[in-house]
């Protein structure tokens, strides 16, 4: 039969773990786990794929990508970022060039993963399902509360099924209550926990928080539950069910913002709030970002960050500036009188800025013991960050579909004697169909080829 395509080492090597997420916020808990050592089974529809194979917009999900001409190229991405094409000429085909079923979200959701396909709606592919979670230590969903007990796959059930098991299901508002069955992703826990009206500048809209945040910090988040959730098993020998809602993880990101309510009834909007850059908890001055000189490719100013938390360090700030005598003048003597004249201040701060070079700026700040750092945008910290450089947080990894080699975000964490795998790379579609229903289900070649041909894998 086949040897488990990828060797794994780590303190979770002992760890299987069935793999039902998709879109971003599922994905990335059973990721993590992987850099690790545990062996995760990513399982996508027969005869379809996980839509960030293809598709970087969330409303669109169907069997088929949808598709853009572009250069004799099918452009599967409407996001220029997510730049993923498929070859679908006529000399692609006759080259026997593989069709591109990984695209380069996809390597980061599901890096280090292996991947099969199953017909959930198939009675012989539960069937499977339930054969593979006897043989694992947990199982992830990011589904709304109704899909796996349509499925006939209940916490009971799966608990019977094999009773050390740890079932995660992460969703945006948990699976008990009236929200259970409510749709949701990143923008929606940011919305709903308060998150977003936290953000941006008093009197303007809320500015929102990047790209899908809570999708991210919400699977790190769901990580942490997961191996906690493994722990107790491993401990007592009894699986348990981690009900994961990502709206009530992003409230605990604002629990000064809810205290503020509860002693002093301040709400979070309000004619100088919210602070944007400047510090309320505590009051600090100066704490922002100020212009530089030059611009970015694109024409975007650069900027940069400065804040002083102490008296030394708004006397340094004075000294860099060659404007020494700023700390003795009565409207910023004090970090009080800094807050209270902080418009007066940032304008002072940002000539002084404006005629200097964003990096040069940082070196001196940082060299008189101020903190200052470089606002930086994703070709910064790829192509130029040395410290990122240095400390390898993007290592090469190849993939067959991608074509060739590929800097790829790794794992951040480092520890000392057992060092994370960030070499890894995403399955391509299907391809250990094989290794799973041959050698840890005992199939034959002959099984699988039938299985295949009606379309249960």
């Amino acid at each position: 039969m086949n040897a488990n395509p990828i060797q794994r080492s780590g303190v979770l090597s002992d760890i299987r773990v069935l793999d039902f997420t998709w879109k971003t916020v599922g994905p990335w808990a059973p990721r993590l786990l992987t850099h690790y050592g545990a062996e995760v089974i990513h399982v996508e529809r027969a005869a379809g794929w996980d839509d960030h194979r293809f598709n970087a917009t969330p409303h669109i999900v169907t069997d088929e990508p949808k598709a853009a001409e572009l250069l004799g190229m099918k452009k599967v991405y409407s996001d220029p970022q997510f730049n993923t094409h498929r070859d679908e000429s006529a000399a692609a085909q006759a080259s026997g060039r593989p069709k591109l079923y990984a695209a380069p979200y996809f390597n980061t959701l599901h890096n280090g993963k292996l991947a099969v396909s199953i017909n959930t709606k198939s009675p012989e592919g539960l069937k499977i399902i339930e054969r593979l979670i006897g043989m694992c230590d947990a199982l992830v969903e990011n589904f709304s509360a109704e899909v796996l007990p349509s499925w006939g796959l209940t916490w009971e059930s799966i608990h019977a099924l094999n009773p050390r098991l740890v079932y995660m299901s992460t969703s945006g508002f948990g699976h008990t209550g009236d929200w259970k069955g409510y749709r949701s992703f990143g923008p929606t826990a940011a919305a709903q926990s308060g998150l977003s009206l936290a953000s941006g500048l008093p009197g303007k809209p809320p500015a929102g928080w990047g790209f899908s945040y809570l999708d991210v910090m919400g699977g790190w988040m769901g990580g942490l539950a997961l191996v906690q959730g493994l722990l107790q098993a491993k401990k007592t020998g009894k699986g348990c069910y981690i009900d994961y809602s990502v709206t009530e993880g992003a409230m605990m990101m604002l629990g000064t913002y809810m205290l503020d309510y509860q002693v002093n009834g301040r709400r979070t909007r309000r004619p100088d709030f919210p602070p944007g850059n400047r510090s309320v908890f505590p009051a600090l001055a100066p704490h922002n970002t100020y212009r530089c000189a030059g611009r970015d490719r694109n024409g975007q100013y650069w900027w940069v960050f400065i804040a002083c938390e102490t008296q030394t360090q708004f006397e340094a700030l004075c000294a860099v500036m060659g404007q020494p005598a700023l700390a003795f003048d009565p409207k910023f003597a004090t970090n009080e009188a800094r807050v209270a004249h902080q418009d007066e201040l940032d304008a002072i701060i940002g000539r002084w800025t404006h005629a200097r070079r964003r990096y040069d700026i940082m070196r001196q700040c940082q060299a008189a013991g101020i903190v200052a750092a470089v606002v930086q945008s994703a070709e910064d910290r790829v192509e130029y960050d040395p410290q990122l450089q240095h400390r390898e947080v993007f290592p090469i990894i190849e993939n067959p579909e991608v074509g060739g080699e590929f800097p790829y975000e790794g794992y951040p964490v480092r520890m000392s004697r057992t060092p994370a795998n960030n070499h890894n790379r995403a399955p391509t579609l299907a391809e250990h169909n094989r290794y799973v229903f041959g050698d840890l289900l005992g199939m034959s070649d002959a099984e699988i080829h039938s299985l295949r041909e009606r379309g249960v894998i």
